[in-house]
């Protein structure tokens, strides 16, 4: 696969397709290129009476193509979105987080980072026009931490380290973060990426490990051309959810909550310490109630995290409370975790084998 020219990021790479379903684990996919994957609902189960369609309907199968992109000027809006959803809506929507800036940052790279957008069989150019469902990048927070954008980012994410339970966290991070920006292109860097990486609720998780196998080459490219990616630690940003299983069945949104864990193969993480308990729940859903990833690479990758903690959104969405995002009246929660870069190269190799085994 060849390189990306710097002076022409616009325009993808492109090589032969590859279904996403089944790729080889030693060939990153190419940008540009299309791959199909069918949704993976049990084909052989039409006739299996826990169908919660009835014996007399027909389920219809579609293919959707999915073609990987560099970020595109025309993808702003997008990103913004789905940078949004990452950080939890209402707490993006502050004015203390600069999304807008974030978002130009990640499409001035010309570098680093992957969008995905579905397409009905056009060529390369017609689907690179259609929106980003996907998105997966790295920002070096040293470099940038002057930019306004940057900082205010950094700010919040410090604050929720904030407490006994995150303060070594919190010390280890502000340490790495006061290193010069002239020490990202040496052999000794102790520089921080902050890895970007969302998706649409009904995104497949298939496509995730060949986003993150295309990072490390593009990263491991860029190292090599004296750009500033070199890091000594890689801090991931993601999201989970607080519930019981209880809640999940009693909830009226229960059977769409259930169908989005079955797709992503959430897990429980951690068991959550003492919090405020919803109006009317038993003492029973109190205890039982857990957090939950939304996506299921972050449970992988968190066993090779220094540091790891959930943090509480500053402006929580009350359960039931409308407005935009996709939390099904459960309540969110932000997760940072922290892993050393040389641990990085291990975590992408193992992925696809632990997606494939949570999503079967």
């Amino acid at each position: 696969m060849g390189k990306k020219s710097k002076t022409a990021a616009a325009a993808p790479r492109k090589e032969s397709g590859m279904d996403i379903d089944s790729p080889p684990k030693s060939a990153p996919a190419a940008k540009g290129s299309k791959r199909s994957a069918r949704d993976r609902g049990d084909e052989d189960d039409d006739d299996d009476d826990d169908s919660p369609l009835g014996e007399d309907e027909d389920v219809e199968m579609l293919d959707v193509n999915f073609s990987f992109f560099d970020p595109q000027p025309q993808d702003y809006h997008s990103i913004k979105l789905l940078l949004s959803q990452l950080l939890g809506h209402v707490d993006a929507a502050t004015g203390d987080l600069d999304l807008a800036g974030v978002t130009d940052l990640v499409l001035e790279q010309k570098l680093v980072g992957s969008t995905v957008k579905t397409d009905s069989g056009e060529e390369d150019d017609k689907a690179n026009e259609g929106d980003p469902y996907a998105v997966l990048t790295v920002l070096n927070l040293n470099v940038h931490k002057d930019k306004p954008a940057i900082s205010s980012l950094i700010k919040y994410l410090l604050s929720k380290l904030d407490s006994p339970a995150s303060s070594a966290f919190h010390a280890q991070l502000s340490a790495l973060l006061q290193n010069p920006v002239e020490e990202a292109a040496e052999a000794k860097k102790q520089h921080v990426g902050l890895v970007l990486s969302e998706r649409m609720v009904n995104m497949p998780t298939q496509i995730v490990p060949p986003m993150y196998r295309m990072l490390q080459e593009e990263l491991q490219w860029a190292v090599e051309d004296k750009e500033p990616y070199n890091f000594s630690h890689l801090l991931f940003l993601s999201r989970v959810f607080l519930s019981s299983t209880a809640a999940l069945e009693d909830d009226p949104n229960a059977a769409l909550e259930q169908a989005i864990v079955a797709e992503a193969g959430l897990r429980q993480v951690v068991a959550p310490k003492k919090k405020k308990q919803r109006k009317g729940a038993t003492k029973d859903e109190r205890d039982d109630e857990k957090v939950w990833m939304y996506h299921p690479e972050d449970e992988f990758i968190q066993k090779f995290a220094e540091h790891k903690h959930v943090y509480h959104y500053t402006r929580s969405r009350r359960q039931g409370q409308d407005g935009a995002g996709d939390d099904f009246g459960v309540e969110q929660r932000g997760q940072l975790m922290l892993v050393p870069w040389a641990k990085f190269a291990e975590v992408v190799a193992g992925m696809e084998d632990f997606v494939g085994a949570a999503v079967a």
